[in-house]
């Protein structure tokens, strides 16, 4: 019936039908084969400029991180350096327990010994998360001896192993007659305690 109508049509009609059957074709090829793979270029070429800009800021995360890498191990180098020249806590207990011996190993005699309560290093100098506090450590030792002794213990003192400060340092003859010095200092060394201890 369809192509009855159509035979009965005059000729411009038919191709007018005709033009417009190809034209949806057409349309439904280009909607099935071309538009899926222009939206795939699309899609591709955005890929594309999302990996190149992920690639940058990966370049430039790695910059970021080889740098903090490299001031994390000069600073590692900074604390395994300062470490070697500060008291750990049992360190800190063997030397005070040990300072009397040092004293009359070199010849002096030691009047008394007392040692101060431990200070927290200046906190200004030191972060709140960090996971180390410096503590200052002293004692007040007095005492007696010949000049060239009493220099001896101060040498010994400064090639201790670890850093060793003397704070402060009184010297006086208690007998002009005598040859005998009597001498106050206060030693002072630095400890490194780990917070949780």
């Amino acid at each position: 019936m369809l192509i009855n109508n159509l035979a009965n049509l005059n000729r411009s009609t038919r191709g007018a039908i005709f033009t417009a059957l190809i034209i949806i074709a057409a349309i439904a090829m280009y909607n099935w084969v071309v538009a899926p793979h222009l939206a795939y270029l699309s899609a591709a070429q955005e890929y594309e400029s999302a990996m190149s800009k992920i690639a940058e800021k990966n370049k430039t995360v790695a910059g970021e991180v080889k740098a903090k890498t490299k001031k994390l191990e000069e600073l590692s180098e900074q604390l395994a350096g300062a470490s070697s020249k500060l008291f750990t806590t049992d360190e800190a207990k063997e030397f005070f327990s040990s300072l009397q011996a040092i004293s009359e190993g070199t010849g002096c005699i030691v009047n008394s010994l007392n040692i101060a309560a431990s200070k927290p290093f200046s906190k200004d100098k030191q972060s709140e998360d960090s996971s180390i506090v410096i503590v200052a450590d002293s004692a007040v030792l007095s005492i007696t001896g010949q000049y060239n002794i009493i220099t001896r213990l101060l040498e010994k003192l400064q090639n201790y192993p670890k850093k060793i400060w003397v704070d402060s340092f009184k010297m006086e003859s208690p007998n002009l007659s005598s040859t005998l010095l009597k001498c106050d200092m206060v030693i002072t060394i630095y400890t490194i305690q780990d917070k949780k201890d």
